[in-house]
């Protein structure tokens, strides 16, 4: 067991907790919108999880009888669109019905900030205490079934190259958070459908290669898995320049 794989928990937790500290320290913006991000994340996220224990394993298991790569199509539009459609969709028709709609440029950033910061501070959480929880009891390894207990053992001996990718992959998702929403706040602000439609692709993309990233990479090596983080990456560079340009529109739309 590698024991310094905690630090991607730790890491992740930082993350999450230093997104929303630096823009409230830098705008002075009230916490109850980084709070209204985190509840926009949980009303998204939940029927996700609703699904993942309904139909999300008999359909992946269903579609296997079509080869890789049609079970990496369907399951990619599913997962894609699921994300697109729960956290941009879901997110606009709550946002149009509530308080939030009025917010400000700073404050729908803060929004943003409040949804990605509560992932990272959930998933980091969720690492630590796993990796925690079995250092402190290495027997437990015994007690999990045997047809699971080799895939945790690969993934509690993983190289200490990996880190840095699950804090770097945190880092990127806040910004593809922020851009998503900002996208469906100027939606709102604007009455153009364009941007939801926009939001929902956007974040579609996303998620949509999962699948494929599972089925055809190695998830346990580095190499792979750095794969996926210069994926995540590319989107969140694409995200940084989608804020500054939904930025420039904001300013100019109240102009």
């Amino acid at each position: 067991m590698n024991p310094y794989l905690i630090l991607s928990g730790i890491g992740m937790l930082i993350v999450g907790a230093l997104a929303p500290l630096i823009w409230w320290w830098k705008k002075g913006t009230e916490i109850e919108f980084f709070i209204y991000g985190l509840l926009l994340w949980v009303i998204a996220i939940s029927p996700k999880f609703l699904m993942d224990f309904t139909i999300t394993k008999p359909l992946s298991q269903s579609l296997l009888v079509y080869g890789n790569i049609g079970y990496v199509v369907v399951m990619g539009l599913y997962v894609g669109l699921r994300t697109g459609l729960l956290e941009s969709g879901l997110s606009y028709i709550v946002i149009r019905k509530t308080r939030m709609r009025g917010a400000d440029l700073n404050r729908a950033i803060a929004i943003g900030i409040g949804f990605g910061a509560i992932e990272a501070i959930f998933i980091g959480f969720s690492s630590f205490i796993n990796i925690l929880v079995f250092l402190l009891y290495p027997g437990l390894i015994d007690k999990i079934p045997e047809s699971q207990r080799d895939t945790v053992i690969q993934q509690l001996n993983q190289s200490s190259l990996m880190i840095p990718a699950p804090i770097l992959e945190r880092t990127f998702v806040i910004v593809i958070h922020i851009f998503a929403l900002l996208l469906v706040f100027y939606a709102i602000k604007t009455s153009k459908i364009k941007y939801l439609i926009a939001s929902v692709i956007y974040k579609t993309v996303v998620d949509g290669p999962i699948p494929a990233f599972q089925t055809y990479l190695n998830l346990n090596m580095p190499g792979d898995t750095y794969i996926v983080e210069a994926y995540f990456g590319i989107l969140a560079l694409i995200g940084l320049l989608g804020i500054e340009k939904i930025m420039e529109k904001w300013k100019h739309h109240i102009a």
